[in-house]
């Protein structure tokens, strides 16, 4: 019984995720920027954005959560491949231990939706010239089919290529996955005139839940 339990805790340690509360916050981070586009609100360097019409609200979820967990365990370097969803990736080096890695949730959301306020966007239809402009991250964030999110992070250690300094990354992955060149980020038009089937209106934020 000992030792099962021992094993128990090993594994439950091992792959660890964001706290129910930052899991929450990193939803909420996304559906904020994504009901500010649907509702026509945002201004992306300056430039006001045209409302969407079928912008799904985000929500957590544990399968993919889980998926984001095991890849952020192998401290990667670059993206994953044929998890089938799609991903966002965040790093950030410290010379001190992270006393909570909770705080690296929102801190990811928060410069990855900073693409748009850097760079803007000058047309919702997703080229490579559009993402060759550095606003990857944030597509992916407000690609208007995606429904599902679930992140993973890790306390890697020292990096030994950026002089020792303790490296935490963060792995989000989004069910549906975005960033299809040639595809439309989101549908211009009256906020929620067009949500997918079995979704309605949710008018507080604009977005079909």
């Amino acid at each position: 019984m000992r030792t099962i339990l021992f094993l128990t805790v090993l594994c439950v340690g091992a792959y660890a995720q964001f706290s129910k509360s930052e899991q929450n916050a990193i939803v909420d981070a996304h559906n904020k920027l994504r009901s500010s586009i649907a509702k026509g609100t945002y201004v992306a360097k300056g430039v006001k954005k045209p409302a969407g019409s079928n912008i799904l609200k985000i929500k957590w979820d544990p399968t993919v959560a889980a998926s984001a967990q095991a890849y952020a365990n192998k401290c990667p370097t670059g993206h994953s491949k044929g998890s089938g969803y799609g991903e966002n990736l965040y790093w950030r080096w410290s010379s001190a231990a992270p006393k909570n890695l909770d705080e690296f949730g929102t801190r990811a959301s928060g410069a990855w939706a900073g693409e748009f306020e850097k760079y803007g966007w000058k047309t919702n239809k997703l080229d490579r010239a559009l993402f060759g402009t550095g606003i990857g991250h944030a597509t992916q964030m407000a690609w208007a089919n995606t429904g599902g999110i679930g992140c993973g992070v890790k306390n890697c250690g020292k990096d030994k290529t950026k002089n020792n300094m303790i490296t935490v990354v963060v792995v989000c992955q989004y069910k549906g996955p975005g960033n299809y060149m040639g595809q439309d980020i989101y549908a211009s038009g009256k906020t929620c005139s067009a949500c997918p089937g079995k979704t309605k209106c949710e008018k507080a934020t604009g977005l079909c839940a």
